[in-house]
């Protein structure tokens, strides 16, 4: 019988540029911390991304011919000399000496570059032997037992809390000054949906907004339910996902889907354990600089110039680092974990987008949610004025002052070495024209 179209039985698709198809392949090189997703799971991916289904065969042929990178073209192609120097560029964000191998292979892959383990290693003995020792965490206490957590996949159990280890109490730089943080992971891939900084995370009309946004932010998604450490500053919060899943989902009924759960922090590991990791990963480095700063006489609690300029530098230099941690988190490798329930051994981001590579009952869980009920909402909470006071650390008129100042300073780079001599000259010209 004649055959026209010459597709052998097999439905035409349409096949991505292949700018698309290297943005992709480039993207799938930085999980599992830079080691890359297996080939099974590069062509899962890009069947539920791109509507693209390909074998083995045209995967590996597609790869070579829009030149998808890998940690085995770069190992011949990167020299040593080079690879130090990123190390270097990439430690100097590393006051405390505390990342290791991993960690910093995760942050070379998120800036391009693949190296392999052993190179890294060599790297880091080479240049920072003696951070290896000083690493060594000695005797670990008796862990508590855990009974393995169970989601049904991604956006089932969504799990927030404020960490406020750069709160007034925990940096103790003077009276108000605190630098709290925000942040939702999910439960079954690990995903940290968000990571802010913001003036307050313990009042409730912050924490609405601060939700209503991460809804916005996902494209209108919820979880099915929502863990909290409980506590004042949660209530508006669980209203709004209570209305939002009643609206969208009323299949979900009680008691079988509870819209939310509270628990101690003891038992709120997924969020509670991920502050520890951040600590150890970013957070101390940060505040080693900011307790140096203070205890070197560069910054005076109670001068209010001071002080609006310590939040005009500090807050959006903060946010970048924790911007860059979120996606170093969500690309690096999980921990292989057999008595896990849960997805483990992969990213985080592949076990977000592609549940099954962790579990094969795993399921997208996510709710769609009307965006007309969430503007509603917002106008219910103050609209969108109230939402950019819950933000702000300084005034508007500070905020073009001090950048009128950074400026004619030539807006030089800011980083930990930099930024408390930065913070001086930006108050030395406040000082002198306003």
């Amino acid at each position: 019988m004649p055959n026209p179209t010459g597709a052998n039985g097999r439905e035409v698709q349409s096949c991505p540029s292949d700018e698309v198809l290297l943005a992709a392949f480039t993207e799938y090189a930085k999980e599992n911390g830079g080691s890359g997703l297996s080939w099974e799971h590069q062509i899962q991916r890009l069947k539920s991304e791109h509507n693209f289904t390909v074998g083995r065969t045209t995967l590996s042929k597609i790869r070579k011919r829009v030149g998808a990178p890998s940690v085995r073209k770069t190992a011949k192609s990167l020299h040593p000399a080079d690879l130090n120097q990123r190390v270097e560029d990439l430690k100097q964000s590393d006051a405390l000496g505390l990342w290791g191998v991993s960690q910093v292979r995760g942050r070379l892959a998120n800036e391009g570059v693949f190296a392999t383990r052993q190179a890294t290693r060599n790297s880091l003995h080479d240049n920072y032997d003696d951070e290896f020792e000083n690493r060594f965490r000695g005797k670990k206490k008796p862990k508590k037992h855990r009974t393995p957590l169970h989601a049904l996949g991604p956006w089932h159990q969504e799990h927030s809390d404020g960490h406020e280890k750069l709160g007034e109490q925990g940096l103790m730089i003077g009276k108000g000054i605190h630098l709290p943080i925000y942040a939702s992971k999910d439960q079954y891939a690990a995903w940290l949906h968000s990571l802010l900084l913001m003036p307050h995370v313990r009042t409730a009309q912050a924490i609405a907004h601060y939700y209503l946004d991460l809804v916005e932010g996902r494209g209108y998604r919820i979880s099915i339910t929502l863990i909290v450490d409980g506590g004042t500053e949660v209530v508006e919060m669980l209203k709004i996902h209570e209305r939002l899943r009643a609206d969208a989902a009323p299949d979900f009924t009680l008691p079988e889907w509870p819209y939310s759960v509270s628990l101690p922090s003891t038992q709120n590991t997924p969020i509670e354990s991920f502050w520890r990791l951040k600590r150890n990963g970013e957070g101390r480095s940060i505040r080693h600089v900011l307790e140096e700063g203070a205890n070197q006489g560069y910054f005076m609690p109670n001068d209010d110039i001071h002080k609006q300029t310590f939040y005009w530098i500090w807050v959006p230099f903060i946010q970048w680092r924790l911007d860059l941690f979120r996606e170093y988190w969500n690309n690096h490798r999980l921990q292989d974990l057999k008595a896990k329930i849960n997805g483990s051994g992969m990213s985080p981001k592949n076990l977000f987008l592609n549940p099954q590579a962790g579990r094969v009952d795993a399921r997208d869980c996510s709710i769609k949610v009307r965006p007309g009920l969430v503007h509603e909402l917002r106008e219910a909470y103050g609209g969108m004025e109230a939402r950019e006071k819950t933000y702000r650390f300084v005034s508007p008129n500070f905020q073009a002052a001090a950048d009128e100042a950074y400026v004619f300073l030539g807006c030089p780079d800011i980083n930990l070495d930099s930024i408390w001599g930065i913070f001086t000259d930006v108050v030395k010209y406040l000082d002198e024209h306003h």
